[in-house]
């Protein structure tokens, strides 16, 4: 019985989604900054020239593919701002790296890329020298003269390990400080002995002859602390290497180990594992630069003599967190911690092995370095395309590790921008053809502005300079008043407002003062108006701005309740779907309850049915095994029988046999003796056990054998003398010196018995063949007939059947069996549980009944 289905319920039509107010997304260009690098000969032929300040022009040489193919022709290209060779590294940084510096302390992302072909000058870039510093360098000092008053102490925030930080107070950070001093002093070196506060060099660069750069950043937030953490990574063969990586200085050496990207849970890119490393100055950051710099992949081609073979990522990461109230302590919410970052990248240089001449390795990073960049120019492409088209194509970052890293960035999590290097050699015009087609692509691609998301914790502002002047005042108390307790006094950060300063005296000694004095007054109130004006008008701004987020707050606020209304319903909606659901639920259990009911019923009756199957199998072999025994004792008693006929027949065919020679002998004696001589008839019955014998045809006993008429001597009458017996019994063999020879006849294919006792014959000839050589040999003396058989019982029986050979009077010889010897082979666990049976007829036999085999010779025709 099927059960019942619940009807099929129709979905209630959903009411549509209320129309939410769009907002306008700001987007911002990728923007795209080219810079020539000076002529390396001077006066050599160059492709590429500087028109104004924003547009290049690339003319093909004789040399190139471009020409050779007769489409050569002169392009212009355009960029935000054209570098020429005699532009300054300052002049650089100011134009392209300081808005991304001023972003980094606002607390948005930032990346800058470094492009171009191998030899170009995009290293130069972005290290520089000590006396004429790069991009890398430049903002290392921009940064720290712009926070050097208010950096966080040491250890005042942590990396957690999942791309976040976690503040900690000052006892905690204190601890940290500790053990690291500890750990600094004391640290081993590869010789086993402690050095005791020295710093690993810094590599070949000297600080010494450093000049930095003084410019800074003015709009800081004062109630905030800072803090900057680097690191350094490379991309090498696709692989991603931390240059930080702390390795053993003592036991095995290793390789840096290969990091993975992972997502966190603001779904931003990082790589798991990465050292970060606190730096408190310039030149902290520095040492690790220089640090990370000794591990970067630097090989030598034929184009430039230190090309990097890696895409090498400097990554400044900003810290700021707000003071409490009272602008002493930092505040540890993790939520209100702003971390801002700036991606410094330099990209190995795109190069063609034809030119290189590289071999080995070198053509293996060359091509790894031409993948990635070829991703990275697919992925710009893809989305300029969605961008244009309005298209939702997938955009392949995940191909190459440098696009997957990042892919916030071009997703809009950052301002992106680009400063392409050219060489104006004309050898490198194809390259720096493709080089600049990727430059104008590029520069289509619009980035969606990235917001800084900072947390109002309704703090009042100041609070940091008010802290301040509170101690210079309880200081300055200490010092005035001896004595004088002022542990208890508090700071107090209500908003203090002032027209101007004091009042000036009103009193005046001289006559001529009281204009003075009333200049003074004057002068006075005109600040206090002036200051009267300044804060009504801040105020009325102030009015102003909160009314407008007021009414911004309004319409958010309307249409968040159509949102909530519209929630309401499709939740409404939800719970009636559940509820139908829910009944289906309880429809299905009740079905499943009964089919549950119907399995254990079935599972019953298969246990019954099992269990009969399993007694009927037990008697079917019970039954098996009784045939079994039945047809092992019939087939014992069919083989008794059956050795019982054989018996009998042996028996009788070996009496009509014996008959039929007599009477064949019978009629050869009347043939041959007619004139009626009395001859001696001593019957020999032929052999029956051997396998040579020779069975005679069978010849009527009343037939009369005629005479030959082809032979005159079977016709002639026989003499009147005696005729000689067939055994000549006077012969006799002298056997006193052990010359008895034994003939050992033996079958073809003998199965070896494997007994202990063997049969012993002395001076034997084995054959298997008889030959009426072997007989008339007047040496031969004994015969022995060997034969193998299976019994009733399967075993194996070897019969030795054993007699004289006795010359004949007719010159032939005859064997007369003596003796038969019957050799058994039983299993003995077979032989105890078989019962005795007869013994073989053959056993009881008389020695004159055994049988012999003659050979006689016969006259010649």
């Amino acid at each position: 019985m099927k059960p019942d289905r619940t009807p099929m319920q129709r979905r209630p039509r959903l009411p549509p989604k209320p129309r939410t107010v769009e907002r306008k997304v700001e987007q911002d260009p990728v923007e795209v900054f080219c810079r020539i690098r000076p002529a390396e000969i001077p006066g050599q032929e160059e492709c590429i020239a500087e028109v104004d300040s924003r547009t290049v022009k690339l003319t093909p040489p004789n040399s190139s593919f471009a020409y050779r193919n007769g489409s050569a022709k002169e392009q212009l290209y355009k960029f935000g701002r054209v570098f020429g060779p005699s532009s300054s590294q300052k002049e650089l940084f100011s134009r392209v790296a300081m808005p991304l510096v001023s972003d980094l302390v606002n607390g948005r992302n930032g990346l800058l890329f470094a492009y171009g072909v191998t030899g170009s000058g995009k290293t130069y870039t972005m290290q520089g020298t000590p006396q004429d510093g790069g991009i890398i360098r430049r903002t290392l000092d921009v940064l720290f003269n712009s926070i050097q008053d208010y950096q966080a102490s040491r250890f005042t925030f942590r990396p957690d390990g999942m791309n976040g930080f976690d503040a900690q107070s000052e006892v905690e950070a204190q601890n940290d400080r500790r053990k690291a001093a500890a750990t600094q002093r004391l640290r081993p070196t590869a010789g086993g002995r402690t050095t005791r506060g020295r710093k690993d060099p810094p590599g070949s660069q000297d600080n010494s002859q450093r000049i930095p750069d003084t410019s800074r950043i003015d709009s800081m937030d004062e109630d905030n602390v800072y803090s900057v953490f680097v690191s350094y990574i490379e991309i090498y063969n696709n692989y991603l290497y931390d240059l930080l990586e702390d390795l053993p200085e003592t036991g095995p050496s290793r390789g840096l180990q290969t990091k993975i990207i992972r997502e966190d849970a603001q779904h931003n890119m990082y790589v798991h594992a990465c050292t970060e490393v606190e730096v408190k100055s310039p030149e902290d950051g520095l040492e690790v630069l220089y640090r990370g710099l000794k591990r970067r992949k630097i090989a030598s081609t034929r184009l430039n003599c230190e090309s990097s073979r890696s895409h090498s990522i400097f990554t400044i990461r900003l810290l700021q967190a707000p003071l409490d109230a009272q602008g002493e302590d930092v505040v540890t919410d993790k939520s209100a911690i702003v971390v801002s970052q700036l991606s410094l990248v330099d990209l190995a240089g795109s190069e063609r092995n034809l030119r290189t001449k590289a071999a080995g390795d070198r053509i293996k990073e060359a091509g790894n370095i031409n993948n990635s960049l070829m991703n990275l120019r697919i992925c710009i492409e893809i989305l300029r395309e969605n961008q244009e088209a309005g298209g939702n194509k997938k955009v392949p970052y995940r191909d190459s590790k440098l696009t997957h890293y990042f892919k916030n960035f071009f997703d809009g999590d950052g301002k992106v921008r680009m400063v392409v290097c050219v060489n104006p050699r004309s050898d490198d015009y194809d390259e720096t053809l493709t080089v600049m087609k990727f430059a104008e692509l590029a520069s289509e691609v619009q980035i969606q502005r990235s917001q800084p998301a900072r947390r109002d914790l309704g703090l009042p502002p100041g609070r940091r300079r008010a802290n301040q002047l509170f101690k210079e005042v309880r200081k300055k108390l200490e010092d005035e008043v001896e004595g004088a307790s002022v542990e208890a006094l508090e700071v107090d950060l209500a908003p203090i407002y002032s027209l101007a300063p004091d009042w000036p005296v009103l009193t005046s000694s001289t006559p001529g003062g009281l204009e003075e004095v009333i200049t003074r007054l004057k002068a006075h109130l005109r600040k206090r108006l002036q200051s009267r004006e300044r804060l009504e008008k801040n105020f009325w701004g102030t009015v102003a701005a909160m009314r407008s987020g007021i009414a911004e707050m309004e319409k958010e606020n309307l249409v968040m309740k159509k949102e909530l209304m519209s929630m309401k319903a499709l939740y409404s909606d939800a719970m009636g779907r559940v509820r139908s659901l829910e009944s289906l639920l309880h429809n299905a259990e009740s079905a499943n309850e009964s089919l549950q009911r119907k399995l254990e019923d079935q599972a019953f009756l298969r246990d019954e049915c099992e269990a009969v199957k399993e007694e009927r199998d037990m008697a079917k072999v019970q039954s098996q095994i009784e045939k079994q025994r039945m047809r092992a004792k019939l087939r014992t008693k069919l083989e008794q029988e059956k050795m019982k006929l054989k018996s009998t027949l042996n028996n009788e065919i070996n009496n009509q046999k014996s008959k039929i020679y007599q009477s064949q002998v019978k009629a050869l004696q009347q043939a041959l003796f007619s004139d009626k001589q009395t001859i001696p008839t001593t019957p020999l019955q032929p052999s029956t056990t051997s396998s040579s014998d020779t069975d005679l045809t069978a010849i009527p006993g009343k037939t009369p054998i005629k005479a030959s008429t082809s032979d005159p001597k079977l016709n002639m009458t026989p003499a009147s003398h005696r005729t000689p017996a067939v055994v000549n019994l006077r012969h006799r063999r002298s056997r006193s010196q052990g010359s008895d020879v034994w003939i050992d006849h033996r079958p073809t294919q003998e199965v070896p018995t494997g007994t202990i006792l063997q049969p012993n014959l002395h001076r034997r000839k084995s054959v298997t063949k008889l030959k009426s050589g072997d007989f008339t040999d007047p040496r031969t003396t004994n015969y022995c007939l060997t034969t193998q058989e299976q019994d009733s019982q399967g075993e194996l029986e070897t019969k030795l059947f054993k007699g004289e050979v006795l010359p004949t009077a007719g010159g032939g010889a005859q064997v007369v069996l003596r003796d038969v010897e019957i050799l058994h082979q039983r299993d003995p666990l077979q032989h105890q549980s078989t019962p005795n049976r007869k013994r073989s007829s053959t056993e009881g036999t008389p020695l004159q009944d055994r049988g012999v085999w003659s050979s006689q010779k016969r006259p010649r025709v």
